[in-house]
């Protein structure tokens, strides 16, 4: 069985329908634009890198910021994973049980994380109603009776951590991407995470998820093959 043939365009010598060349670049566009929101968060954000007190009072004034700082993070995330979600049904043969795995780390993460964002509004609100030191006592209460709020988050970053990676194995194993496409993913969330989500660690990301849009280009190709 061929594991070269499933593309998100078809084979042949006629070009591809304009909607099947739109929808294969809008796939290719993700992990770039994923990067590029995901800074734009981070320069907005009102307290980078900020923990505690510190964190609290920022975000008690940065309603404003928030705004720009959790919608972009919202997208950022979703178009992180969701090339993970959408290139699962063009594996058939080597690589697929991968690739599935991929896909429902990124479905977790697409369905939880991206609204979890919300959450900064009402950290901010409830500083400004009963103060920044109130914020900590309103999620000891969410973190000590919410049981179900642990299963929510873990899967999701989870997702986050290894759908995209998993995906470019899968395209690997299939023999439609080359070793560094796996690599480039997981170098993105490392650098990401390490930087405890600032700037700096962000436009690393951008450069490695710009990596994993080339990748998705060359396995997205007709007939494509590493």
């Amino acid at each position: 069985m061929s594991t070269t043939v499933p593309t998100l365009a078809p084979s042949g010598v006629e070009p591809a329908p304009l909607a099947v060349q739109l929808r294969r670049w809008t796939l290719i566009a993700m992990p770039v634009l994923a990067g590029i929101l995901c800074t734009v968060a981070t320069l907005a954000d009102p307290a980078p890198g900020a923990t505690g007190a510190e964190l609290n009072e920022a975000y008690t004034d940065g309603m404003a910021a928030l705004q720009i700082k959790s919608f972009a993070f919202h997208w950022g995330y979703a178009l992180w994973v969701a090339p993970a979600l959408l290139i699962a049904s063009t594996i058939i043969g080597r690589g697929r049980v991968i690739a599935n795995i991929a896909a429902v780390l990124a479905f977790c993460t697409l369905t939880t994380l991206p609204g979890m964002l919300m959450v900064d509004w009402i950290q901010s609100a409830i500083g400004q109603l009963y103060g920044p030191e109130a914020i900590d006592e309103v999620f000891t209460v969410v973190s000590d009776q919410a049981w179900a709020f642990p299963l929510l988050q873990m899967p999701a970053m989870l997702g986050l951590f290894l759908a995209v990676p998993l995906a470019m194995v899968a395209l690997w194993r299939a023999g439609r991407a080359r070793w560094w496409a796996p690599a480039a993913a997981l170098a993105a969330f490392v650098a990401f995470m390490a930087s405890s989500a600032t700037w700096p660690g962000t436009l690393a990301a951008t450069a490695f998820l710009t990596v994993v849009g080339v990748a998705l280009e060359r396995a997205t190709r007709p007939g494509a093959s590493a």
